[in-house]
């Protein structure tokens, strides 16, 4: 097992056990830290609020919630148009208007220069973002490709747990019922399919298949895939 997966395997533990935002604030920033970034910043939408989780220097995070940046920040932009991670600097986004450029000159002020972020869309027009940024050296002696991989899945997994235990968005997702696509996937699960072969059935990625394990693991309140499986049988919500 290699360094990388050592890290991400301890911080989806780390996940599995927090609860309130200093547990997953560690748990993310620690992780950053594993794959060679200063920081990290989670930012959630829905129609009523805006979530923000970071480990920014507070002066930039409060300046960033009190003047809503989000509304001008290239990064959010491009993710709102974008299926899978991309990684960022000045020069690679586009910065038509005055006000974006201000931004992002505020932003290299506190050595905010380039970073990699995973968009992540939900139902109703929720939405979130899940971004390491400033880079630094880094023991992880793997491709590039390796790393940004498991950063695309570490964004789906941060976001099924922030969402589930900080009640997220209108309704506490613990309330919501099980997807089509989340009970094909624990439907699978029950016949002893892993993940990457359930995805080939289902004709999705496997990051795809862990995100709605995930959701659906949540919703039925349990702390395995294994429990997750039991429960949803003994409600009726699969059979096999």
């Amino acid at each position: 097992m290699t360094l990388l997966d050592l890290s991400f395997g301890d911080f989806v533990d780390a996940l599995e056990t927090a609860y309130d935002e200093v547990g997953f604030k560690a748990a993310a920033d620690r992780f950053a830290a594993r794959l060679g970034y200063r920081w990290f910043a989670y930012l959630g939408f829905s129609e009523l609020s805006m979530k923000v989780l970071s480990s920014y220097p507070s002066s930039w995070a409060q300046q960033y919630i009190q003047r809503r940046y989000e509304d001008i920040d290239p990064v959010i932009r491009l993710a709102r148009s974008s299926q899978r991670l991309f990684q960022w600097d000045r020069r690679t986004l586009r910065l038509p208007s005055a006000s974006q450029q201000r931004f992002f000159a505020e932003a290299a002020k506190f050595g905010i220069h380039r970073g990699a972020t995973v968009p992540i869309r939900g139902g109703f027009g929720r939405f979130a973002t899940f971004t390491v940024a400033g880079n630094r050296d880094t023991s992880l002696e793997v491709p590039p490709t390796e790393i940004m991989d498991t950063l695309q899945l570490a964004g789906l997994y941060y976001h099924a747990h922030v969402y589930a235990k900080l009640q997220l968005g209108l309704t506490r997702l613990a309330d919501a019922p099980l997807t089509q696509r989340e009970r094909q996937c624990l439907y699978w699960a029950a016949r002893g399919k892993k993940m990457p072969e359930t995805a080939i059935i289902l004709g999705i990625s496997t990051r795809t298949v862990v995100f709605h394990i995930e959701n659906a693991r949540s919703k039925l309140g349990a702390l395995t895939v294994s429990q997750a499986v039991a429960e949803a049988t003994y409600r009726g919500l699969i059979s096999y």
